[in-house]
């Protein structure tokens, strides 16, 4: 049962770079806009980057999820209420600093649509629909990971 929980967050590791990719190319596909195409072109971009790390925040989540439907945090008591908590902050923390590397990675990209005068509100635009577009696609991946690792006991 431990060998299936490990390759089911293996796998969710090793697929979240496709997974942003794909978004990437579903944004940018057919007729996009300046928006989707800005938006669709940085996830393509970012993919190999953030991908990785945002695998691992999703298996620590549907650990986390399965966990407490299964009731496994209780028999550890606080102490397994503060290591799900670290894993979860270091898990996070890693999105956090790659997304950050990447906007340092897009500032000369970022000044060239400013200087050609593309508005903020674009920029800003572009950052919410990539957020958006993520976590409409990892999170019934959270929700479905949860459910697998939760389905050995019963429940």
């Amino acid at each position: 049962m431990v060998a299936g929980w490990l390759l089911i967050a293996a796998g969710i590791v090793l697929a979240a770079p496709g997974l942003v990719h794909l978004c990437g190319r579903l944004l940018s596909g057919g007729r996009p806009g300046v928006l989707r195409l800005l938006a669709g072109r940085a996830l393509q971009e970012e993919a190999r980057r953030v991908g990785r790390p945002l695998g691992a925040l999703v298996a620590a989540s549907a650990a986390l999820l399965a966990a407490r439907e299964l009731d496994g945090l209780d028999g550890f008591g606080p102490l397994g209420a503060l290591g799900a908590a670290v894993v979860l902050a270091c898990a996070l923390g890693t999105v956090a600093t790659v997304a950050d590397e990447g906007r340092a990675a897009r500032r000369t990209a970022t000044a060239a649509l400013s200087r050609l005068g593309a508005p903020r509100t674009l920029l800003r635009g572009a950052a919410v629909l990539r957020a958006t577009v993520l976590v409409s696609v990892l999170a019934p991946v959270t929700w479905l990971a949860a459910y697998l690792i939760a389905l050995p006991a019963g429940h």
